[in-house]
């Protein structure tokens, strides 16, 4: 339950304004899961935690008061690597002391990842957000960015690797590709032009050898649609999960 007042402080991180969130669940199949938090600023976030129902539940019986002005920048760049930026440092909620690691794509400043390291006993939430989707383009586009995913709810963010994906805004529709560490993630789906999310329940992930299937949810940025972010976990008893961020 730690989860709830997280997502409700956190739940502008990435944006400029504060303001009261709405949260709903979109994918739990096996009591981990996606919920998408909408502020009444615009800005959007997804989450995934391994107890979905139950933080979205406490989440929307939070106060609006519990969001906080909270972005990325708030905490220091402790690493840089090649395209990937890492901002690490430690929040405060209900008298409970938090690890949060912030990834960034240094293409672009419109969205991030945020990882939240629960004390033993709660589980950690992983949540990508940003800026506000508006004026849909046209044609086809190709995006590129920062992949992570980590296996059995292990310390993130995990392995970190690259992505590509092709938007299709005439046809509605999108293609993903990316790796990290021994992951590989590929799938397509449908891309909701008139609210900047896109979704596939048909996901591909492979790790050792094994492939599993999987959930993806995400969000455009910005005008235009010039940047993206979203999280992935696979489905049934295997609990690899990932998230990502990127611009065309």
């Amino acid at each position: 339950m730690l989860a709830a007042p997280c997502l409700a402080i956190l739940a502008a991180c990435g944006g400029s304004e504060t303001g009261s969130a709405s949260f709903q669940t979109l994918s739990v199949p096996n009591g981990d899961g996606v919920a998408r938090g909408i502020l009444t600023t615009g800005e959007e976030a997804l989450i995934y935690s391994p107890d979905i129902s139950a933080a979205v539940s406490a989440a929307n019986a939070a106060s609006s008061s519990d969001i906080a002005n909270v972005t990325a920048s708030d905490f220091p760049v402790t690493s840089v690597s090649g395209n990937v930026r890492v901002r690490s440092g430690t929040m405060s909620t209900d008298g409970t002391t938090l690890n949060v690691t912030a990834v960034e794509d240094l293409r672009t400043t419109e969205a991030a990842v945020i990882f939240l390291e629960a004390p033993i006993g709660y589980n950690d939430v992983t949540m990508v957000t940003g800026t506000a989707y508006s004026n849909a383009p046209s044609g086809t586009y190709t995006y590129s960015g920062t992949q992570m995913t980590t296996a059995n709810n292990r310390l993130a963010p995990g392995s970190t690797g690259s992505f590509t994906m092709s938007a299709n805004f005439a046809q509605e529709n999108f293609q993903y590709i990316g790796s990290s560490g021994v992951v590989g993630v590929s799938g397509s789906g449908v891309l909701d032009t008139a609210n900047g999310r896109f979704a596939t329940s048909n996901l591909s992930i492979t790790s050792g050898g094994s492939t599993n299937f999987g959930t993806m949810h995400g969000l455009m940025h910005g005008s235009g649609a010039t940047s993206t972010s979203g999280v992935f976990h696979t489905s049934g008893s295997s609990t690899l999960t990932g998230a990502f961020v990127g611009s065309r």
